[in-house]
């Protein structure tokens, strides 16, 4: 296939490739402020760092974007050193999203006890708040037991020196009564400890997937930058500068040939020196 069909290829290729990216980008976005959106349920009670995996996740879909135009203009211009740069910025953002890949994972592993630490403090703060004011309807807890359907730390005992709150009550024609018939059996840190082991591992695998899918067009996005080095290579232009060096290559050879001093002519009288023989031709000799 000749170098110019094989360019043009190449460059609907990495069109295709580029579209790819922007689809990423959009699932990049969506994922990061989802699992952002529901971590903010708890973000007040587990004030730690399990949100950052999908925070980052969430900053690589804007930056997807700005290299999706990237790798348009140096294709429809044929930049070289821009394709380049998008193909070596595009390689660091598939690495960053495997290391959150393996980060997420290994957060998930050492969940519980991190866990554990923040929702006991909180749960102290909250137990001697609510021994005071008994009603406190915007506070993270109640919020927190409402949305998660969910009971103290590890369940209603916690709540055995005080009535339950309404947050704990199941039905919500009960809410705000002083009792209730019915109430979560389940505490809040085992269902908070599978929603974050659950948001993590949906990060780990959504980043995994999202940079292998971003993997597929990079060799396109390489090959069609040494094509265009090639195509640079042999522009008409190019050759006949090219040839234009060649041809000057000589002559300023022979000027510099020329400008050698000649040969000292020995006369063979010259006390110390050397003569030099030749071999005159047979006709010479005749004579």
């Amino acid at each position: 296939m000749a170098l110019p069909k094989k360019i043009k290829c190449f460059k609907y290729l990495v069109y295709s490739y580029v579209f790819l990216l922007a689809l990423t980008g959009a699932a990049q976005i969506f994922l990061g402020t989802s699992l952002l959106w529901g971590h903010s349920v708890y973000y007040g009670i587990v004030q730690n760092k399990l949100w950052a995996p999908a925070a980052i996740l969430l900053c690589l879909g804007p930056v997807t974007f700005i290299l999706c135009w990237m790798g348009c203009q140096a294709t429809n211009q044929r930049k070289r050193c821009l394709l380049g740069m998008f193909s070596a910025l595009l390689v660091a953002c598939i690495c960053v999203q495997f290391i959150i890949c393996g980060w997420s994972l290994a957060m998930r592993e050492n969940l519980p006890t991190s866990v554990e630490i923040f929702i006991d403090d909180s749960f102290v703060e909250f137990l001697d708040k609510f021994s005071r004011t008994k009603v406190d309807n915007l506070h993270l807890w109640n919020r927190m037991q409402s949305q998660l359907q969910c009971c103290g730390v590890d369940g209603p005992l916690d709540y055995r020196r005080l009535s339950l709150p309404w947050s704990c009550c199941s039905r919500p024609e009960h809410a705000y009564e002083s009792a209730c018939d019915t109430h979560y059996k389940r505490g809040c840190l085992a269902v908070v400890s599978e929603q974050i082991k659950n948001r993590l591992l949906i990060t780990a695998f959504g980043a995994a997937i999202i940079a292998i899918f971003q993997s597929l067009g990079i060799f396109c996005a390489v090959h069609l930058t040494i094509l265009f080095g090639k195509n640079d290579n042999t522009h008409p232009i190019n050759m006949n500068r090219k040839k234009k060096q060649q041809q000057f290559l000589p002559l300023t050879i022979q000027d510099k040939r020329h400008d050698l001093p000649s040969p000292i002519n020995l006369s063979p009288s010259a006390p110390g020196q050397r003569v030099l023989k030749t071999n005159l031709p047979s006709a010479m000799q005749h004579k």
